[in-house]
């Protein structure tokens, strides 16, 4: 509240300065769009940056992120600049004058922030930045109701609405005209190479990826329901099961396969990197997991993909795809997770949404291969 309280005592000597300040001519237009939440967010606002780029060819996009979803950004032929950014950096005083001089020294002149907070709303003022816009969350307080006014556009998220159709929102109040809205991901050069090595079954097998993890272990599946689902699984005919995760789930797949049918289960959790999973999840027949990074990575590859929501709110974000079919548990405290409160712990220390989940009503929804 502090640095708020600063910004507006100083917004007379701010926004004379903005007004007396002249756009370098002849320079490419610098639009730096700030997203710094977790994959599956990373991959749901893909398509910002074709439609920033298709309405502004000649422009230089930006994208400010985390470490973690950066490797998702490098092939992308959208994005000129991929900037890691740990958010922790921004700490003190310090830490948001050190962005602003970031912010300076890009020269950038639009500022499209997804993922709002305080420093990302106050430090474009603070830099000079002309034009500077921001979804807003539809949980705040006070901070973020003096903040507002401090923004040259702004876009509040609506309960009931998709998270990226309040950023096409913004877009078009910038001028931006929204065509196309599927998502997109690249893999690195590579990747097919690394992927053929991994994988070892007939053309003709049909290959089920099972997710075995979650960024946040609210939404994740009991080790019970993984071995009942997979068990399930394998009574199909020519089906084998990947399971597909990060490093730190790859114990949790050794076990399962070992107790289930490790001449039919692969494990490739943390075997690949994030530039180099989406060649894998392409040779899916099908994708099941919880709402998490990896299903919007096979949604964005058109895989079907069976995604169970538990906690987490389908209006605010979920698979779009034409092959994409969601499983949700009905209890009144739930959907307890949505774009801008996120949980990490059920209130009701139970964790029923996903505990209770049957598995044999997931297979349900899988077709018959053939």
């Amino acid at each position: 509240m502090l640095y708020l309280i600063a910004t507006w005592l100083a917004t007379p000597f701010l926004y004379l300065r903005l007004a007396l300040a002249s756009r370098n001519r002849g320079q490419p237009l610098q639009i730096l769009v700030i997203q710094t939440a977790k994959i599956g967010d990373m991959v749901c606002t893909t398509p910002i940056f074709r439609e920033i780029k298709r309405n502004r060819p000649n422009s230089k996009l930006v994208v400010l992120c985390s470490p973690i979803t950066a490797p998702l950004l490098a092939h992308n032929p959208h994005v000129d600049t991929v900037l890691a950014f740990d958010t922790k950096s921004l700490a003190g005083l310090r830490g948001k004058l050190r962005f602003t001089r970031f912010l300076r020294a890009k020269r950038i002149d639009i500022v499209i922030c997804v993922s709002p907070n305080l420093a990302f709303l106050l430090a474009p003022l603070w830099a000079g930045i002309r034009i500077r816009a921001s979804v807003l969350p539809n949980f705040f307080g006070a901070t973020y109701s003096l903040a507002k006014p401090l923004l040259t556009l702004r876009m509040k998220h609506k309960q009931g609405r998709l998270f990226i159709d309040t950023v096409f929102l913004l877009l078009e109040r910038l001028g931006f005209n929204i065509k196309e809205t599927h998502k997109e991901v690249y893999t690195s050069p590579q990747a097919e190479e690394k992927v053929a090595e991994i994988l070892n079954v007939s053309p003709s097998t049909n290959l089920v990826g099972v997710g075995i993890s979650s960024g946040n272990k609210l939404k994740a599946l009991t080790k019970e329901t993984l071995a009942e689902l997979i068990r399930l699984l394998l009574t199909r005919p020519s089906c084998d099961v990947i399971l597909l995760g990060s490093s730190d789930d790859n114990p949790l797949g050794e076990l399962l396969k070992k107790d289930l049918a490790p001449s039919r289960i692969m494990n490739a959790a943390g075997m690949l990197s994030l530039q180099e999973l989406p060649a894998l999840i392409k040779r899916l027949t099908l994708y099941v997991g919880v709402d998490s990074g990896i299903t919007y990575l096979a949604d964005a590859l058109d895989i079907p993909v069976i995604d169970i929501m538990g906690p987490a709110d389908p209006e605010d974000q979920r698979p779009t795809g034409r092959k994409a079919q969601i499983i949700r548990t009905e209890l009144p405290c739930a959907p307890c997770s949505h774009a801008f409160r996120a949980p990490y712990h059920c209130k009701i220390k139970t964790r029923a949404c996903v505990v209770n989940l049957q598995a044999a009503d997931v297979l349900k929804r899988i077709p018959d291969f053939r």
